[in-house]
């Protein structure tokens, strides 16, 4: 066995319809963050409010109970928040299999079983954009054009609902496109099998393992995985201590070592911009909006916009966050919202609500 035994595998709903697997900072990327002071606070109001359903405490114990009450609420509070962007340069795929979902485990949202497309692309094609060889991690930096080697794997139902140019796109492509019914994982295993080239494995978020769950093969194959990542010079870190530098490859790592940092000056540039808009459109004092770009992570400063968008009226405020996401939106459906990548590079670009 050597490198041509291993393959990459990811489980997504983005279909690359030209081939090539963008990293989010390559790409016109909105999501909503429900971890920073704004969305503290927003939270807290909705709460007050008794728009976010309090926790009954008699119910603490019932099975589910606090965990459907947690997840519930991220989804009213997701409909008060502005879009924002984030930053990752890197792409991650599991090694000769599907990785498990985060539940699976009892930690974490990642769910990876529901995608609709899947992917398998030889790691020999890819080993020098490698950063971190890991079989549940393997983080590639940039972005991936799939060989004539790759296969990818749709949902039935999903490919259904493309339309005729999207389908035309993939006929166009030069490598395998195949429809599949049911199990993602049984869709990729399967295709793993039958290459009389993979070895498929079940993959395991367990460190006690180290990846792959105990199998005939799966030693010889992790033994492998270590020795390509010895023999190309790769870091074997997970994703996490990749980001938070908690790993003791950090030499191996120079050109993710600002992950982190970029991702915050993404976020902060998006929340800055939405919350400079909306303290003109509230009429705020002048000295909160000329202190908002120093202020952006300090609880009391947030909490006196808190107080100013209570008084200006949850349902105005509701509004003017639906008329500048669907700005946004437009604005990203239209190919013309700045990439992650355009905001570290040119930090002086700014959106207009028009």
């Amino acid at each position: 066995m050597d490198i041509n035994n291993i393959a990459l595998v990811r489980a997504t709903n983005i279909i690359p319809f030209d081939g090539i697997i963008k990293p989010i900072s390559n790409v016109p990327y909105l999501c909503k963050n429900i971890s920073g002071e704004f969305s503290a606070v927003i939270s807290d109001l909705l709460r007050e409010l008794k728009i976010i359903e309090p926790m009954d405490p008699t119910k603490m114990f019932e099975e589910d109970y606090y965990d459907n009450m947690v997840a519930k609420a991220a989804i009213t509070l997701k409909q008060y928040l502005p879009y924002v962007s984030d930053y990752n340069s890197c792409i991650l795929f599991s090694l000769n299999g599907i990785c498990p979902d985060d539940n699976e485990h009892g930690f974490g949202n990642n769910t990876f079983s529901n995608k609709v497309c899947g992917i398998i692309e030889p790691l020999v094609n890819h080993i020098d954009n490698v950063v971190s060889l890991v079989p549940t991690d393997t983080a590639i930096q940039g972005d991936v054009y799939l060989s004539p080697e790759a296969i990818i794997l749709i949902a039935k139902s999903k490919y259904l609902e493309l339309s005729e140019q999207e389908k035309e796109k993939l006929n166009n492509l030069n490598l395998q496109v195949k429809i599949f019914e049911g199990s993602l994982k049984e869709a990729i295993t399967n295709e793993l099998k039958n290459s009389g080239r993979y070895i498929p494995e079940d993959l395991t978020l367990s460190r006690k393992y180290g990846g792959f769950m105990p199998s005939n093969t799966s030693e010889e194959q992790l033994k492998l995985i270590s020795k390509i990542a010895h023999d190309y010079n790769k870091a074997e870190v997970l994703y996490y201590n990749l980001l938070t530098g908690n790993n003791d490859e950090v030499a191996k790592l120079e050109s993710v070592k600002d992950e982190i940092d970029k991702a915050w000056k993404v976020q902060d540039y998006y929340i800055l911009n939405f919350l400079n808009k909306l303290l003109i459109n509230m009429n705020a004092p002048s000295n909160l909006t000329n202190d908002l770009s120093t202020n952006l992570h300090s609880r009391p400063y947030m909490e006196k916009i808190k107080e100013l968008i209570k008084n200006y009226g949850i349902e105005n405020y509701k509004l003017f966050v639906d008329a500048y996401n669907a700005y946004l939106k437009k604005l990203q459906l239209e190919m013309t919202l700045p990439t992650p990548n355009d905001i570290i590079n040119v930090e002086e670009k700014s959106f207009s609500l028009g």
